[in-house]
């Protein structure tokens, strides 16, 4: 199971890419302009119905293409993406992540129209999708898959349809995380405050809106209780995340019973004056039917955009929220003589880990010197799985992590939310 985030590359969330990339390092940020010739910034780039290729993740790239070559608001649209690697040689046999090889997400430049949708593989090995654009204007679509023994890749390609173009909707934050929609009722609070490169939990609840009762009958949609995108104002931070597994929210609770002990001594503790919530307050952030939590971090402050989908009788149902990701601390840059002698520095950035790949050798000792250099990225805490090693990484700090590989191959580590990785190879 992956966990969240996000970047122009996307936050457990179980599983969020790079954005511009903020997250992770292997997703991309290039763009393709299909009937003006302009993307978002305004440059030039491939129009009409040519194949553009989009640069990706070192040794992939996307061809991309409509058809027609120019999409009209109301007229359905086939969209046509093959994978290929740095020989130009297509890549068909992509990972199948979430019951799906690729996953796109279709979103409106000001944020107000998301779609989620899935390309069938084709004979040639490329992906195609029909989708009918309602509106014209400008849309992001962020093409989300995972090639064999390959990072996840997220691309972006900017469009513009053609037609009438409908009165851009202001992004507002919510007053209230408590959204009904088609007789659902969710709810969404964190165990803290939303901060720039600050990992938390948002934890979610969803409520039969009808009675006020926990939601128990929610359906397994692509594998999951729930699916997670969060999209920046800019679009340039992008997070595809998906529900922790109880195991993964037992460990980040800090122990099988923990948050349910602590949930329910802080409510009885609450309540011990007759005050009490409505069935809507949630009160505790352990898994259950109703309930789903994510890992994930918002890498810039800013404005930015929840979608949770939930399924419920055979239908998918797409809740949207709105928050603000306040200023997270900052802390002095160390200095490079706090790096002891004999280690390899990593540094962590908006940019991955750098560098990402170390080589070393087996069977002698090796230390490793992380150096987060700000808090816009999700590199919150490095994990090695394969060692169980798990360290913190505040932001201008260096912290040691020292191990000693017994046998030949690759040790890979990652951030907190399986978005940035590396690789230690040990000969």
């Amino acid at each position: 199971m992956r966990k969240l985030f996000i970047f122009g590359t996307i936050f457990i969330f179980s599983g969020f890419a790079a954005f511009t990339t903020a997250c992770s390092n292997s997703v991309t940020s290039k763009t393709v302009e299909q009937s003006s010739g302009l993307n978002f910034d305004g440059k030039h780039s491939a129009g009409g119905n040519e194949s553009v290729a989009i640069d990706s993740h070192p040794g992939f790239r996307v061809d991309y293409k409509s058809e027609p070559g120019t999409i009209q608001a109301g007229v359905p649209t086939t969209l046509v993406l093959t994978v290929k690697d740095n020989r130009g040689t297509t890549v068909k046999d992509l990972q199948i992540v979430h019951e799906k090889p690729m996953h796109l997400l279709i979103v409106s430049k000001d944020l107000a129209e998301f779609y989620h949708v899935h390309p069938e593989q084709q004979a040639d090995g490329s992906y195609r999708v029909q989708h009918n654009f309602p509106n014209g204007g400008e849309y992001r679509l962020y093409a989300d898959f995972t090639p064999q023994a390959a990072a996840q890749v997220v691309e972006r390609i900017d469009v513009k349809v053609a037609g009438t173009e409908r009165a851009e909707i202001p992004l507002v934050p919510d007053q209230k995380l408590e959204k009904t929609v088609e007789g659902l009722k969710v709810v969404m609070n964190s165990d803290g405050e939303i901060k720039a490169g600050q990992e938390l939990m948002l934890n979610f609840q969803a409520f039969d809106a009808a009675s006020g009762k926990p939601a128990a009958d929610l359906q397994n949609y692509l594998g999951e209780l729930a699916h997670f995108v969060i999209v920046s104002e800019d679009m340039k931070d992008f997070v595809h995340a998906h529900p922790m597994s109880k195991s993964d929210h037992e460990k980040m609770s800090g122990g099988e019973h923990s948050a349910e002990k602590a949930a329910d001594k802080k409510a009885a503790e609450h309540n011990a004056d007759n005050h009490s919530h409505s069935e809507t307050k949630v009160i505790t952030n352990r898994p259950s039917a109703s309930q789903v939590s994510a890992h994930t971090a918002f890498p810039r402050t800013g404005l930015y955009k929840v979608w949770a989908q939930f399924q419920r009788g055979g239908k998918v149902i797409t809740v949207p929220f709105i928050v603000r990701a306040a200023e997270g601390k900052t802390k002095a840059a160390a200095k490079n003589d706090f790096v002891p002698a004999g280690a390899v520095k990593v540094t962590v950035s908006s940019k991955g880990y750098e560098p990402s790949e170390i080589k070393i050798e087996k069977n002698k000792p090796v230390k490793l010197a992380f150096y987060r250099s700000d808090a816009n990225n999700c590199g919150g805490e490095v994990v090695f799985s394969k060692l169980n090693i798990n360290r913190k990484l505040p932001v201008g700090e260096v912290v040691l992590v020292e191990f000693t590989p017994q046998n030949s191959g690759e040790i890979a580590f990652s951030c907190g939310m399986d978005m940035m990785k590396g690789k230690i190879i040990a000969n």
